[in-house]
């Protein structure tokens, strides 16, 4: 990872785009789609006029890269991944269908999240994104979709491996950050078997599948920029325009946040 010092004057804002590299639990065939997912949502942040600083979730050196000094960002972007530890959330850890966690992805990706809350950097999370989002704000997950009463609708291809997504309509909430990107209702591609459950305070469901699985969450005060996706607008079977509507806005605000945070206070403008 590369760092740049602090300035005054930056080209465009730079946006942590985090996924777990390197995690040993995760199989390769599963690595190499994250990989993908993630190469093709870091060059629509490009697009979209920010600068893509990719982060390993899974090193431990990077543990405190977000919290210091050391690394300049305006806006984080969590993507997908291995479940969340279901401890985390005082889910059951033993239901034979969680897979791939990974704990130092958990905790420098819920770290980071926290931070950029409290900093005021806009957050965009993706299938994964959504899930830890949820939980470090103090939600929970429904540890699987396959039980009887969950998940009617199709959200993962559960058949060979590399064809785990599937695409299924959502209605977006009107008045919502992702309903003025996309409008009321969406085509969206869906490859995942959790799903968040109890809603972290200061976040509202923003989108649903049709048997009312969440599918979307933003943050409750519309002064804040949050908002995570249950589904992959970065994956190649989208509708057009998807995922540029919504990088779009998000690099929107980062650029808004750094700007802003450009701006000399009145104590340094008297200096």
């Amino acid at each position: 990872m590369t760092t740049t010092p602090a300035s005054s004057e930056r080209p465009s804002p730079r946006i942590a785009v985090t996924w777990a590299d390197t995690a040993p639990s995760h199989e390769d065939w599963f690595h190499a789609e994250l990989d993908a997912l993630t190469r093709s949502a870091a060059a629509a942040v490009e697009r979209a006029g920010g600068t893509a600083v990719v982060l390993d979730a899974s090193d431990p050196e990077l543990a405190g890269v977000l919290l210091g000094d050391e690394l300049e960002w305006d806006g984080l972007l969590v993507m997908g991944g291995g479940d969340v530890d279901p401890v985390l959330y005082d889910g059951d850890p033993y239901v034979p269908a969680i897979e791939g966690v990974d704990a130092q992805a958990d905790a420098f990706e819920a770290s980071a999240i926290v931070q950029a809350v409290a900093t005021g950097r806009p957050v965009l999370g993706i299938c994964r994104g959504l899930q830890i989002i949820n939980v470090a704000l103090g939600g929970s997950l429904h540890e699987d979709l396959g039980t009887p009463e969950l998940g009617a609708t199709a959200h993962r291809n559960h058949g060979d491996p590399g064809g785990l997504m599937v695409l299924h309509e959502v209605e977006i909430a009107p008045g919502s950050r992702l309903a003025e990107a996309l409008g009321e209702r969406a085509t969206v591609v869906s490859g995942h078997h959790q799903a968040a459950a109890r809603i972290a305070p200061g976040l509202r469901v923003t989108a649903t599948a049709p048997d009312g699985i969440a599918e979307a969450l933003e943050a409750a005060d519309p002064s804040d920029w949050l908002v995570a996706v249950q589904w992959h607008p970065e994956e190649a079977q989208t509708e057009p325009g998807q995922l540029e509507a919504i990088l779009g806005a998000f690099v929107a605000a980062c650029r808004a946040r750094a700007e802003a945070a450009a701006q000399p206070t009145a104590e340094e403008a008297r200096r």
